[in-house]
């Protein structure tokens, strides 16, 4: 499993009366400081945990506030980021100098349009003061999301005659479901998720959430079966994703994020199992990532950002030749395709419409769902048009496909119904019609924008947020200790039965054992101190597995109870995975040790077990270089557990430099998955 931080988020203070003023200060920026910690390394999640603490021990701290709206605004319920940025505004209006940028975000996914138009314009205002000519991008891009407002406001009072469902527990969890696809007969469906449950990879992603699993359900009297995992060589142990199924339900579109980013195709055999996925000939070095196969299976539409399309992601069609083969790609054009990012893309039964997600074109913000009509005699797909809300939300809003007829279609969204972060909804679309209401293209919005919108100082104030004047603070008594309760359910890894282990619990010099209460379940105390902020180890081992650890971080006033479940899995000959060891650039010493302490337990009780050390860079810079960098930063883990106390010859090291890429190193974001360390057990 892989080693996370678990933030206790019931932290439920007494009255005011009760607090030490200096204390709660000072354990504001002790979340405060942990939370900027886990944002840089990307554990969103865990950040806006420990920042909204930081907020509720002390609500005058202003980076805690505007940290929060932060990372709140990289989740999926953005609209909650709202009341954290009035509040660090309130609080110092000058807290960043984004602030007007990010409040204006806040109130348009709050749907509160007239003042997050309000504040856009303002934030532009400000940009257009500047002498830096790079602030002409950012310009155009808030102009874009006061068209979006604009269009909003239109779409929410002229709504189109649709009935939206969410699909029930037999198909949405409380993690992310997304990407379904249908057969032409609505009777199978696969999608893609992320929860834990028959989850094939115990192990947690990079972004700390589960890895992306393929999912599906067979409709049984009108119902959607119980979802399970389509086990086989569609799932391993990395992220697999679902694209579209072809309307006979015997072709699957994969994306696999290999090569810059790929779309592979499975077969479903006579014996209901499905081929190992292969690749299309349509895949360049660039990004594919959504496709879709015409009913009579000779088109395929697809989307990638490969030079010479129009901007982001654009949609291309491949026609299949005579001998079977898919042709050379043609871009939609521009009646299409935009700057932005066009995805999502489906292609009705009937080859008459055209369906795909985009940003650029007149959406109500994020993603919005579009349809375009085929015109036969012009051999052109025409302007598409907005679906219009409540197809379409303020959020993304993307995978759409379609039952034959067209009458009812499938998405994934994120909505207030919702039971997890992104779910899947069936919309009856039989009434649905074309929205009466105009939607220009963005460029010709701008200019009438400008007309429309008249000087800041001449506007009412609308929802306007002040600044506070600072408080006096006051002392008060201390907070008393809390207990929390932990309780730890252990289970076999592919059984998921009960599974007998040890189960300690440490800080610093205090170490707790767990008691038994009944078979796989463990239970603990905890007694936190009355200030200050105390960060315990949580260690689960068992003979003959893979050992687990993760950090719990508690502070005063909380008084509540945590529950986890632990999956071991059984130690096997090349099982590898990542070590989340921190390296400075271009240095060779750890920044950060735990992964490594968590390395060293399974040495120490699986005391026969050998294993690789293995560096890996980007290719940024001489190969030679890298290689050798690799080598050191191997070789210094090796190190450290040698002088733990693991013995020298049950540990190898390599450097392979950049010559084993999980992604191809075509961006930042790609450059920094690749830079890596990685153990493989070799012997047991």
């Amino acid at each position: 499993m892989a080693f996370r931080y678990i933030a206790l988020i019931a932290l439920l203070f007494p009255s005011c009366s009760l607090f030490a003023q200096i204390d709660s200060v000072a354990l504001s920026n002790e979340y405060y400081k942990q939370g900027m910690e886990i944002f840089d390394y990307e554990h969103r999640k865990i950040a806006t945990e420990l920042f909204t603490l930081a907020t509720k021990a002390n609500p005058k701290n202003a980076k805690a506030q505007f940290m929060a709206g932060r990372s709140i605004m990289l989740t999926v319920r953005k609209e909650l980021s709202l009341e954290y940025f009035k509040r660090a505004y309130q609080l110092d209006p000058k807290i960043d100098e984004d602030i007007l940028y990010y409040l204006g975000q806040a109130y348009h996914y709050s749907e509160k349009f007239d003042s997050a138009i309000l504040l856009y314009d303002r934030y532009n205002r400000l940009l257009a003061r500047s002498l830096d000519y790079s602030k002409s991008k950012k310009i155009n891009e808030v102009n874009r999301k006061i068209f979006e407002c604009h269009n909003a406001k239109i779409m929410i009072a002229q709504p189109v005659d649709v009935t939206i469902n969410h699909l029930d527990a037999n198909i949405n969890s409380e993690w992310p479901d997304y990407a379904p696809a249908i057969n032409a007969d609505e009777t199978f469906m696969v999608f893609t998720t992320r929860r834990p449950e028959e989850n094939l990879n115990n192990r947690l992603a990079q972004d700390n959430e589960y890895y992306e699993e393929i999912f599906y359900s067979k409709k049984v009297d009108g119902n959607w079966t119980p979802a399970r995992n389509l086990a086989g060589p569609l799932n391993n142990n990395y992220h697999n994703a679902s694209i579209n199924l072809s309307p006979d339900g015997k072709e699957m579109l994969l994306y696999h994020d290999s090569n810059g980013g790929d779309i592979l195709a499975s077969f479903l055999k006579p014996d209901g199992t499905w081929t190992n996925p292969e690749q299309l000939s349509i895949n360049s070095e660039y990004l594919e990532n959504s496709a879709s196969i015409s009913a009579d299976g000779k088109m395929l539409f697809f989307t990638s950002n490969r030079p010479g399309g129009y901007g982001g992601t654009d949609i291309y069609v491949s026609v299949k030749d005579a001998r079977g083969r898919w042709g050379t790609p043609r871009n939609l054009g521009k009646n299409i395709n935009t700057e932005l990012d066009e995805d999502g893309v489906y292609i009705s039964a009937n080859g008459k419409h055209l369906y795909f997600s985009s940003n650029g074109h007149a959406g109500m913000g994020d993603l919005d769902i579009y349809r375009s009509t085929f015109n036969a005699e012009k051999d052109v797909w025409e302007k598409p048009i907005n679906m219009g809300y409540p197809i379409n939300s303020v959020e993304n809003d993307i995978y759409i496909v379609l039952t034959r007829n067209e009458e009812y279609a499938y998405i994934s969204s994120v909505r207030p119904e919702g039971i997890g972060e992104q779910d899947i909804y069936k919309i009856d679309i039989r009434n649905w019609k074309e929205p009466a209401y105009s939607q220009p293209d963005f460029a010709d919005a701008v200019l009438a924008l400008e007309d429309q919108l008249p000087l800041f100082g001449n506007r009412p104030a609308i929802d306007k947020v002040q600044p506070t004047k600072p408080e006096v603070k006051t002392e008060t008594a201390p907070l008393l200790p809390a207990v929390v309760n932990l309780s730890v359910f252990v289970a076999e890894g592919s059984s998921r039965k009960p599974l007998a282990a040890q189960v300690k619990l440490s800080a610093h010099t205090t170490e707790l054992s767990f008691t038994e209460t009944k078979p796989g379940l463990y239970a603990a105390q905890v007694k936190n101190k009355t200030t200050g902020v105390e960060r315990y180890k949580l260690l689960v081992s068992a003979k003959e597995y893979l050992p687990y650890s993760a950090s719990y971080v508690f502070g005063p006033g909380m008084n509540t109870s945590l529950t986890d479940t632990v999956y071991l899995d059984k130690i096997a000959v090349n099982y590898n995975r990542q070590l989340n060891v921190y390296f400075p650039h271009d240095s060779d010493v750890p920044k950060s040790f735990e992964d490594i302490l968590y390395l060293e337990q399974i040495m120490k009780t699986s005391g026969s077990i050998k294993v690789e050390i293995s560096g890996h860079t980007d290719n940024v810079g001489s190969h030679a270089y890298n290689v050798n960098l690799s080598h050191r930063r191997a070789l210094a883990v090796k190190k450290h557990l040698v002088k733990a106390g693991i013995e020298e010859n049950r540990i190898t090291v390599a450097g392979y430099g950049p010559d084993k890429p999980l992604v191809e190193n075509n961006s930042k974001g790609n450059r920094q998955l690749n830079r890596r360390t990685e153990f493989t057990i070799t012997e047991k």
